[in-house]
């Protein structure tokens, strides 16, 4: 029939703790979107997602799940360890994916993923969903506009302790295992907030240095990083930086992006006295009422009197709160990724932002082994160093 929607059949590697509440959930909402079947080592895990959220197959064994031709979209949301190798079979096997972040455990495995999917003509998407957030969607556009001027200097953070996600809610504790995460708050965290800096700067990566360690958890809990500070250059002399740990006990996630007319700020995981608002913007130019971006005109409320801004001109400069509806990030993800796999389209995380942020992830490991600045892109693969590549 004319216009009608066309249904994606989806399978989900990895039952664990993100596709029960992030993925699955998902899915569930989204009207194109099908769950055909689940992948899982774990029997009660394949188990509750047939029961809970009508899987209508699972399979213990993914290459068997990914036979099937009524799946189009897998979901990988399995150990970081594992990214590669199912991206890898989930291509050349025709179908499109989205891969949990961290994209792979290598920059050689990244770019392997991409140059792969563009083979089999698949498409591949990492699942940076920090980008479907509303606010941080309005910072973009208003970036586009200029309405900050040219924009200089950016930084991206995120404060997350080991007791949080990873205690509380995490099926399994491999995000503290070497072997199967690669790395820590480099990986878990700086994709996130790698990916959402490289996004609002819109520049090449030029070079970068940093610092990646383990300063506060015993070894006995884990040897991978809970303190990362990444300094970025962009090809046009403007700079970025990213902040992570993994043992503020309050979460503090945020960007600020500094232009010569004005600054934005965002923020999507959490609020606090010093960030109460997920967006702020200030702008530095004279404006008249009717000039106003929409969105500024929708969140400037009157502080003295209703009618002021219509006639005070040039309009009074200060700072506007944005609150947007909180929305579901990974929803909005997800039916994007099945739109763009209906219709044709681009997505707006494209492969090769995965393995950009990726070189820039592990650009850190050779920075901390040169003890300086690191060229990009990378010449060689660099392995994380408690990683043990292809085990």
């Amino acid at each position: 029939m004319a216009g009608e929607k066309k249904v994606v059949g989806i399978g989900v590697i990895g039952a664990g703790s993100v596709a029960e509440i992030a993925h699955f959930p998902s899915i569930s909402q989204i009207p194109e979107a099908e769950l055909v079947a689940v992948c899982d080592v774990v029997e009660d895990y394949r188990e509750k997602a047939v029961k809970k959220w009508g899987a209508k197959f699972s399979y213990s064994d993914y290459k068997e799940m990914i036979k099937r031709e009524d799946i189009e979209l897998v979901i990988i949301a399995s150990p970081n360890i594992y990214h590669h190798e199912q991206a890898i079979a989930c291509a050349q096997a025709g179908k499109h994916v989205i891969i949990e972040k961290p994209f792979a455990c290598t920059n050689f495995e990244a770019w392997d993923i991409v140059n792969t999917a563009k083979k089999y003509n698949t498409r591949v998407m990492v699942g940076c969903n920090y980008r479907f957030w509303e606010q941080h969607l309005i910072a973009k556009e208003l970036l586009g506009q200029n309405i900050i001027g040219e924009l200089k200097m950016g930084s991206s953070k995120s404060h997350e302790s080991w007791d949080l996600y990873h205690e509380m809610i995490s099926y399994t504790k491999f995000r503290a295992d070497p072997k199967l995460a690669g790395a820590g708050a480099l990986f878990d965290l700086g994709s996130h907030m790698v990916d959402l800096l490289l996004w609002f700067m819109g520049k090449e990566v030029k070079r970068v240095c940093g610092i990646a360690k383990n300063i506060t958890r015993p070894k006995e809990y884990t040897v991978l990083d809970d303190c990362v500070y990444i300094q970025i250059e962009f090809e046009d002399n403007t700079y970025g930086i990213v902040d992570l740990n993994r043992f503020s006990p309050a979460v503090t996630q945020g960007c600020e992006l500094l232009g010569t007319e004005g600054t934005i700020f965002t923020s999507s995981e959490a609020q606090n006295p010093y960030q109460s608002a997920p967006m702020a913007i200030y702008m530095d130019r004279d404006y008249e009422w009717e000039e106003l971006p929409e969105i500024i005109r929708d969140y400037r409320y009157p502080q003295t009197f209703w009618a002021t801004d219509n006639v005070t001109k040039p309009l009074q400069k200060r700072w506007i709160s944005i609150y947007p509806p909180r929305g579901w990030a990974y929803k909005k993800m997800i039916q994007h990724f099945i739109e763009c796999i209906a219709y044709g389209k681009e997505p707006v995380i494209k492969m090769e932002d995965g393995a950009k942020d990726m070189e820039v992830l592990c650009a850190v490991f050779k920075s901390m082994q040169e003890d300086g600045w690191v060229d990009l892109p990378l010449k060689e693969e660099i392995i994380p160093p408690y990683f043990t590549k292809g085990k």
